[in-house]
C-alpha cells in the first residue's frame, strides 16, 4: 500500500492503518531517516496481525526505533465498562441488542475525552517528555 504525500500544508507520507493493518509491524521511515512517526493505538502494544488474525511473533525492534506510540494505560481501560476497548466481538457479545452495544460505545467515547484533554494539555504545557516511556 503506497502511502499519500504532498498533501497541502502538510509534510510527511500517510498510511490508512485500518486498511493496512491494526498492529503495523513495518519499516515505518528509510533507515537513514532521522524523523518520527506518530501512532496513536488502543494498546500499549504492538502485537504484528493482519485484522484480528495474530501472528505468531513480537514487532520487530528495529520497525520501533522512531515510534512515538499513543495509547491509554491498562488502568484506564479497567475503568471502562466491561474493562475493555468495544470491539468487533461486541456485535456478537450484544447480539439482537443494538441499544445497549450502542450505549457502552458512547460511554467509552465520553469516558476517553478526559484522554483527549489530558494528551491537549500536557502538549500545551511542554510536560509531554515527562510522560514519555520506552517501548
Amino acid at each position: 500500500m503506497h502511502g499519500i504525500g504532498d498533501i497541502e500544508g502538510i509534510p510527511g507520507v500517510f498510511r490508512d492503518g485500518g486498511i493496512l493493518d491494526y498492529h503495523l509491524d513495518i519499516p515505518f521511515l528509510p533507515a537513514e531517516d532521522e524523523g518520527l512517526v506518530l501512532y496513536p493505538h488502543f494498546y500499549s502494544s504492538i502485537t504484528p496481525g493482519w485484522f484480528d488474525k495474530r501472528l505468531k511473533r513480537t514487532a520487530k525492534p528495529e520497525h520501533l526505533d522512531h515510534l512515538v506510540l499513543i495509547s491509554p494505560k491498562q488502568d484506564f481501560i479497567e475503568t471502562l465498562p466491561y474493562q475493555k476497548i468495544p470491539d468487533r466481538t461486541d456485535f456478537k457479545t450484544f447480539h439482537y441488542d443494538d441499544k445497549k452495544r450502542m450505549s457502552y460505545w458512547q460511554k467509552t467515547v465520553d469516558m476517553s475525552q478526559a484522554l483527549g484533554d489530558e494528551l491537549h494539555t500536557l502538549i500545551e504545557t511542554g510536560a509531554i517528555a515527562s510522560r514519555v516511556e520506552p517501548i
